[in-house]
């Protein structure tokens, strides 16, 4: 079974390249002061950002344990016996998986615990099936079979205002649900989003969702960290009045860190979302798609900044209050769905 993987947006501490065409010389530009969201004073104490360890990035080494063929069986299962049947294969299949991955079955027990919900392991087998019964989602709503879910929309009206004044934003989520969710469900609500990803650790699904979704190249801006061109069509993106999501709670390739406070202890998160908002200039919203079974989706949408600051002189300070509010929010919203964070890694490296 594949992770969650395939979804990180990384995007690099020092933009340079493509950045600096869409922006001014090179580097990374100081925006402008007076942000009113920005924190001040008190909260995360400053922080230095530290270049990602292999222990961070443990999620991009693991292998796909899923296979094209086991997907399309699961479909065939489905086919016949609709998608709730479907579900009693998934059960054996990830019964299995959480009795043989004892890495993976370990930090889902050290998350739930943390996190105050059960943590034996029937706990963790439901949270590896909740993951199973979203990635399954997947495939659906690709291929834009909204119709099969109960979608409801908290915070839409956000973006309704962006739509309407023709301004593209970055959404900023995690790890947590079904992004896609959120995206299929923009296509019905005709607000574009694309997704600023690393998918090379997760090659095999992807290339299977390209061949059920038509569009599926044309909404993913594939992140590459030797070329930083993905920052250009970014940029290129948002000006058209589009919206572009990274995944901010996942370590990419040579990114650097902070370190934030989440479910009570320290943990490492990546810098490379604020600085490529700071670099876009443009409003930043959290997002999140959270499941609810058998097939409801709870989709939330609210704002972070209108335009993040970064000043020269405390960039990492301000950096590391940007990254406490995050982890404060994604906190909140695992504990409304506390079987939906799907990071099966030791993530609390920090401690």
């Amino acid at each position: 079974m594949a992770h969650q993987a395939g979804t990180k947006g990384y995007v690099p501490e020092e933009s340079t390249s493509a950045a600096a065409a869409g922006e001014r010389g090179a580097g990374v530009p100081a925006t402008t002061a007076g942000q009113g969201s920005e924190r001040e004073g008190g909260g995360a104490a400053a922080v230095p950002a530290v270049v990602a360890g292999e222990g961070d990035r443990a999620w991009m080494t693991r292998p796909e344990r899923g296979t094209v063929l086991g997907i399309k069986a699961t479909l065939l299962f489905c086919r016949v016996f609709g998608r709730r049947g479907a579900g009693l294969l998934l059960a054996v299949i990830t019964f299995y998986y959480a009795l043989f991955a004892g890495a993976a079955r370990r930090a889902s027990q050290d998350y739930l615990r943390r996190i105050g919900q059960p943590h034996g392991f029937i706990a963790s087998w439901r949270h590896i099936y909740t993951f199973a019964r979203c990635a399954l989602d997947r495939v659906f709503l690709v291929r834009g079979e909204t119709l099969r879910f109960r979608i409801t929309h908290t915070g839409i009206e956000h973006l309704r205002a962006l739509q309407e004044q023709g301004r593209g934003a970055l959404l900023l989520g995690a790890h947590l649900g079904s992004f896609e969710a959120m995206r299929a469900s923009s296509v019905d609500k005709r607000l574009p989003i694309h997704i600023l990803a690393y998918w090379q650790n997760a090659k095999m699904i992807n290339d299977f969702l390209r061949t059920v979704g038509a569009d599926f190249d044309v909404r993913v801006i594939p992140i590459d960290p030797r070329d930083t061109s993905y920052i250009l069509a970014a940029k290129e993106a948002i000006e058209r009045g589009e919206l572009v999501a990274v995944l901010g709670d996942r370590v990419g390739v040579n990114e650097k860190t902070c370190t934030a406070e989440f479910l009570g202890a320290p943990a490492r998160f990546p810098t490379g979302p604020y600085t490529l908002a700071a670099l876009l200039k443009c409003p930043i919203y959290l997002t999140f798609g959270l499941y609810h079974g058998p097939d409801r989706y709870d989709l939330y949408c609210e704002p972070f900044a209108e335009q993040l600051e970064l000043p020269r002189g405390r960039r990492e300070a301000a950096t590391a209050a940007h990254v406490q509010r995050y982890a404060e929010r994604l906190e909140h919203y695992c504990r409304l769905a506390p079987l939906n964070w799907f990071n099966f890694y030791e993530f609390w490296r920090a401690e």
